[in-house]
């Protein structure tokens, strides 16, 4: 492989994707085989001992599940470009080990695979939703702790860390993997929450904070107080910490609970100077508060649907103190790429799946991959109907993103975009299967009403007339080793 770009793996060769590497003096097409299997098998079966975002990454490379960049990119768009490149092929978490101005390695995408998300939850990709819905039902289970790592933490600048710049229009570099922690002044419940934070200086962050979250809901009330909101960004955590903080649970339970549940275990903390417990293995702590009363410009920046957010007036985190291991690794989350949507596909999919169940006991399994805005949802259908029944719960649901709700049948692969639109192409009659619900509004930053309204699809077979819809195999084709087949030439 080409200098500079190590491609550490070992899969059986089935499967090809073409990833290209690119060197000082010249560009190098590499063919890599992957066994798609193989990725979902270890999956499932190794991926749960994740004390800490470091013994995570251990296990992905023991698995040759890591890439590995040693040539040096640069913090304004390289990085980000090389991400987006591997997430659009093999896409795997990648470990840049040298940041072209920072002494710090960066991580991104190890949340951007969705058979690794089902293997850290312990089941197969078709039962996460399912598997997610009972574990945010789960209530007043103790769970023994991990061992406490305790690493030394030095005292840096916010200058030192990576200043990662996405996108060509971003105002500046941005914090997009910081989970912001806070506790709520009336329960003491701490919360964890994702929030996109321009660095403006070494004192100053701007943040967006979503008007239907809890941080916002906390902010206000110490703003009515007249008092800061003291909070603390963390920044490389346990996937499990990152898969919760990315979860919507409701204002009495903290994320750290559901993401004890997801590793069946606790996560050992230490406090902040504010007395906030933070994961003892976090990579860097961002300590300071959240102004009352005041507001600047943040932005423009790329979010999560590909295009910007224009310039708005955002709340103010001043930053008090910035720690960090000493041989820390930053972790970096490409904005709207396949990473942030798995992340957030994840909680939606469950939440939906609860819904549609007490309605539609047939719901087999749910995705909102690969665009949060188009759900699909597999059902065992028993009579005509439950697929209308299934959308319109869905819907409910879930108000802020998706915007289309396809239901599908047990023989359709939900995670499969191709299979589903099939399914519709095959299986749904435009003028009968489909229905509009007009005037719904998404989410709250849409000025000019883009996103409202829902679209209803019924993609399901007929249960009169079975057998015009059985889909045709061909025996055999799933043992097929295409090295055995093709020629090699020399």
């Amino acid at each position: 492989m080409t200098k500079g770009c190590a491609y550490k793996s070992k899969f059986d060769a089935v499967r090809s994707w073409i990833f290209e590497c690119t060197a000082s003096d010249k560009n190098i097409i590499c063919v890599i085989f992957i066994d798609v299997q193989y990725l979902v098998s270890n999956a499932v079966t190794g991926l749960r001992v994740t004390a800490s975002l470091r013994t995570f990454i251990e296990t992905l490379e023991a698995k040759g599940q890591l890439l590995s960049v040693d040539r040096e990119v640069d913090q304004k768009f390289e990085l980000n470009a090389v991400v987006r490149k591997v997430q659009a092929g093999i896409n795997l978490p990648v470990m840049f080990n040298k940041v072209r101005g920072s002494r710090y390695r960066v991580i991104s995408n190890t949340l951007g695979n969705y058979d690794l998300i089902a293997g850290l939850i312990g089941v197969p990709k078709g039962q996460v939703a399912s598997a997610w819905s009972r574990l945010i039902s789960e209530t007043g289970k103790a769970y023994e702790p991990y061992p406490a790592e305790s690493p030394e933490l030095e005292e840096i600048s916010l200058a030192d860390i990576p200043h990662l710049i996405f996108s060509e229009k971003d105002a500046g570099p941005y914090i997009t993997a910081g989970v912001i922690l806070a506790r709520d002044a009336e329960t003491q419940v701490v919360n964890l929450s994702y929030h996109r934070m321009q660095i403006v200086s070494d004192t100053e962050l701007r943040c967006r904070l979503s008007t239907s979250g809890d941080l916002y809901r906390l902010q206000q009330a110490a703003e009515k107080r007249g008092e800061p909101l003291k909070a603390v960004v963390a920044i490389g955590l346990p996937p499990e910490v990152m898969l919760a903080a990315g979860s919507t649970i409701g204002p009495t339970t903290s994320e750290y609970e559901l993401a004890a549940r997801i590793a069946g275990r606790s996560f050992p903390t230490r406090l902040t100077s504010d007395g906030l417990p933070v994961p003892d293995s976090t990579e860097f702590l961002i300590e300071g508060e959240i102004l009352p009363n005041e507001r600047r410009s943040e932005g423009p920046f790329g979010e999560w649907m590909d295009y910007y957010v224009q310039p708005m007036d955002n709340h103010v985190f001043v930053v008090k103190r910035v720690l960090a291991r000493k041989d820390a690794i930053f972790y970096a989350i490409s904005a709207g790429s396949a990473e942030e949507l798995a992340m957030t596909a994840l909680p939606i999919a469950g939440s939906m799946y609860n819904a549609i169940r007490t309605w539609v006991p047939q719901i087999r399994d749910v995705s909102c991959l690969p665009l949060l805005q188009i759900c699909a949802l597999q059902i065992a259908k028993t009579a005509e109907g439950q697929a209308n029944r299934a959308i319109v719960a869905a819907f409910g649901a879930e108000m802020n993103r998706v915007l289309y709700c396809v239901v599908v049948d047990e023989d359709v692969d939900i995670h499969n975009p191709r299979d589903v639109l099939w399914a519709i192409a095959t299986r749904c009659r435009p003028d009968r299967d489909v229905f509009q619900i007009p005037g719904v509004p998404s989410f709250a930053r849409d000025p000019h009403k883009i996103h409202w309204g829902r679209l209803g699809i019924d993609a399901t077979k007929p249960l009169d007339h079975p057998a015009d819809f059985e889909r045709k195999k061909t025996p055999g084709l799933n043992d097929i080793r295409l090295e055995d087949y093709l020629s090699k030439k020399s």
